[in-house]
């Protein structure tokens, strides 16, 4: 759900960044491409029906270890970059969301540098 949320930030929820989401989905929990769909339905659902970040976090940071946490960030920045551009309201949500997940600023910017050589060098 926080993917989806990352992806409709600047205004669109496209087709390209609703395959990105389905790629770190399958990097991340090993999920059958066919469950992917509806873990992704079932996704879209529920961060419709919430406004609070908080919620989705609070999950996050009481059942993934620092490290898992650190690699969420890198992989909510590659959402984030995956149309090539970023938006002041990307930015603004990802300091929160390194936040809330119990990151520092230093996490958030080493992510996103991490996330940025990794692109120039594809």
């Amino acid at each position: 759900a926080i993917f989806i949320r990352i992806a409709k930030l600047d205004g669109s929820f496209d087709i390209s960044e609703r395959d990105k989401i389905k790629e770190l989905i399958k990097n991340r929990f090993e999920i059958d491409t066919r469950k992917i769909e509806n873990v992704l339905d079932m996704a879209t659902e529920l961060e419709g029906q919430s406004n609070d970040n908080i919620q989705f976090t609070k999950i996050i940071k009481e059942t993934i270890a620092y490290e898992e946490r650190f690699s969420l960030l890198k992989d909510s920045w590659i959402l984030v970059m995956a149309d090539g551009q970023r938006t002041y309201e990307e930015d603004g949500f990802m300091r929160l969301f390194c936040n809330l997940l119990g990151l520092s600023d230093k996490d958030n910017a080493l992510a996103r540098q991490f996330i940025s050589k990794k692109q120039e060098n594809s």
